[in-house]
């Protein structure tokens, strides 16, 4: 059903704060929510309400904007402990310091320790590009994903983020290492629809597509992408001092570096180039059956610029009902 964006974001902010969340957490919350919808990515979207609800009715996550702790502090970095809040106000609270920064410095680097669910990443990216900045971020989570030749999952779905500005629409390439995210997942269970072929395992490790009796996932390109999980547990996770697998106690870990592109050239000139490389990819030969080759962020920011145009978002009516009684 159609909702208006506006209407989309009170009722986020209003399922939040009557859930329990401090009104400034809440809404660190719901612009990263929004921002998912706005983009097409229902897995991170309206739906996390509910997520985060169950997350503080199991006493898993904190509530107040207090708990943001900054443990350390340069010119060049920052370091916080998040102390159980959600992932998605930190990240939000740190980027109003960060993108400040990286401008002064012209590379600013930030480590986030003990953080809970850290949402979308590309909608970070794509603020940050904004500001015409290079964002790279890696961010871990607990046990989700079993590694290449293993039968239980131990790591995180480690979400990879990159953006570059352009004149246009910026570069955003936001991968989760695993094949489907855990918000695949929780959406596939929500509505009784079964996973793909070779997404996910089984307690008894094997292969399923029944969402219920998925426990962990598969990485993409099997070698490839349990190391590009692996990459992420030891920076957003064992750099920052967060848990990684079953060994290493903590929180979610978060671990990201702004550049500012004019520590190289003009911001000019190198969004031209940028410009002129989606250009030739753009104009390559296509293959049988493709109509349009798209670059990273293209299609989702596309979607995203329909959205904000039209002024709503088609949300399923049974999730809407949901959030609106929360709200």
């Amino acid at each position: 059903m159609k909702v208006k964006i506006d209407e989309l974001r009170k009722a986020a902010i209003l399922a939040l704060t009557n859930a329990g969340f401090e009104k400034k957490v809440a809404e660190g919350c719901a612009r990263n929510i929004i921002e998912a919808e706005l983009a097409g990515k229902k897995t991170h979207g309206i739906q996390r309400c509910l997520h985060l609800k169950r997350s503080l009715d199991q006493g898993k996550i904190a509530t107040s904007a207090r708990n943001y702790k900054v443990i350390k502090r340069s010119k060049t970095h920052l370091y916080i402990n998040g102390n159980d809040l959600p992932g998605f106000y930190v990240l939000d609270r740190s980027l109003e310091t960060s993108i400040k920064a990286a401008k002064r410095s012209k590379i600013f680097v930030v480590g986030i320790k003990n953080v809970r669910i850290t949402g979308f990443i590309g909608g970070y990216a794509r603020r940050v590009a904004e500001e015409n900045l290079i964002f790279i971020g890696l961010n871990n989570s607990p046990g989700g994903l079993a590694p290449h030749g293993a039968v239980k999952g131990v790591w995180g779905t480690d979400p990879l983020t990159f953006s570059v500005p352009s004149n246009g629409m910026p570069v955003i390439f936001d991968t989760a290492s695993s094949k489907i995210t855990w918000g695949h997942l929780m959406l596939a269970r929500k509505f009784n629809k079964k996973l793909g072929k070779d997404m996910a395992i089984d307690e008894d490790g094997n292969v399923t597509t029944d969402p219920e009796k998925a426990v962990a996932l598969l990485p993409f390109f099997g070698h490839k992408g349990s190391g590009f999980a692996m990459v992420v547990e030891l920076l957003a996770g064992i750099l920052t001092g967060s848990g990684v697998g079953k060994s290493i106690p903590g929180g979610w870990g978060s671990f990201y570096i702004l550049i500012d592109p004019t520590l190289f050239r003009p911001i000019k000139d190198f969004k031209k180039d940028v410009d002129t490389m989606i250009n030739e990819l753009k104009s390559l030969p296509k293959a049988k059956g493709v109509k349009e080759i798209f670059y990273p962020g293209e299609q989702s920011g596309k979607v995203r610029e329909r959205n904000l145009k039209r002024g709503w978002i088609d949300v399923d009516k049974k999730l809407w009902e949901e959030v609106k009684e929360l709200a």
